[in-house]
C-alpha cells in the first residue's frame, strides 16, 4: 500500500515536532510548516493526502485561510484542524467557514496515545461529516458556547487590556455602544458586572481559560 503524506502546519515548534513524530511513527510521510505562507510553499513539491492544521499561526493568514486554499487547489486533501480554540468565532469567523468534511479537534481532547492517528484515519476514509465527535466546534458544552462572535471579540479585547475607549476606536463604534455590548457580554458569560474592575478581571480570565492569552489586537 502506498504510504500516505501529511502536511503539518503548526507554529509552536515543540507541538509541531510532537505531532510530526507521532504521525511518522504511524507510517505517514510528514512535511512540516510553521505558517500558512510556508505551507503554500511546501505544496509546490509536496502533494499531501491530508493536512493537520493549527488555526492561529501568528501574524498573517490563519489555518482556516489555508484550508480554504487547500479546498480550492487540492480538493482531495483531508483536513484536520488541531487547535486550542473552542470554535472559529475566536478568530472572527463562524463554523460555516470550516470545510464540510474537515475535522475540528481541540488539542485538549487528545489525551490518549494514537488518538490523533485515529482521527486522521477517519478523516482520510470518509471525512468528519459522518462523525460528529470530530467536530468539537459544534459541541454545545464547549467554552463560551452561548456568546456571539461580537461578544467573543470584546472579551478578547478586554483580555488584551484595552479600555472601553480603545475598544470603541478599534471597532469603529461609539463608547456607548461598546459599553452596551460589554454589559450584554458579561450577562451572557454569567459575569457580575456590578463591580467594574472585578468584572473585567473575570472576563479576561474567562477568555484566557477558553482560548489562551491573546497575542495581538485584531
Amino acid at each position: 500500500m502506498e504510504t500516505r503524506k501529511v502536511l503539518v502546519v503548526e507554529d509552536d515548534p515543540f507541538l509541531q515536532t510532537l505531532i510530526a513524530d507521532s504521525l511518522t511513527g504511524a507510517g505517514f510521510i510528514v512535511e512540516k510548516a510553521s505558517s500558512a505562507v510556508k505551507a503554500k510553499q511546501a505544496l509546490i513539491t509536496f502533494d499531501p493526502d491530508a493536512a493537520v492544521l493549527d488555526i492561529e499561526l501568528g501574524h498573517g493568514p490563519t489555518g482556516i485561510d489555508f484550508a480554504d486554499y487547500l479546498v480550492r487547489q487540492f480538493p482531495h486533501t483531508a483536513i484536520v484542524f488541531l487547535t486550542h480554540l473552542p470554535d472559529p468565532r475566536f478568530v472572527g469567523v463562524d463554523s460555516s467557514a470550516i470545510p464540510a468534511k474537515a475535522a475540528y479537534i481541540r488539542k485538549e481532547t487528545i489525551t490518549e496515545q494514537g488518538a490523533l492517528v485515529q482521527i486522521l484515519e477517519t478523516a482520510l476514509r470518509d471525512g468528519a461529516n459522518k462523525n460528529r465527535k470530530l467536530r468539537t466546534d459544534l459541541d454545545p458544552n464547549r467554552p463560551l458556547a452561548k456568546l456571539s462572535k461580537s461578544q467573543i471579540s470584546v472579551l478578547r479585547n478586554i483580555a488584551q487590556g484595552l479600555s472601553n475607549a480603545e475598544i470603541a476606536q478599534q471597532r469603529g463604534s461609539t463608547l456607548r455602544a461598546v459599553e452596551h455590548l460589554i454589559r450584554r457580554t458579561f450577562a451572557a458569560a454569567g459575569i457580575d458586572s456590578d463591580q467594574t474592575l472585578n468584572a473585567r478581571t473575570s472576563a479576561a480570565r474567562a477568555y484566557v481559560e477558553a482560548a489562551g492569552i491573546p497575542t495581538s489586537s485584531q
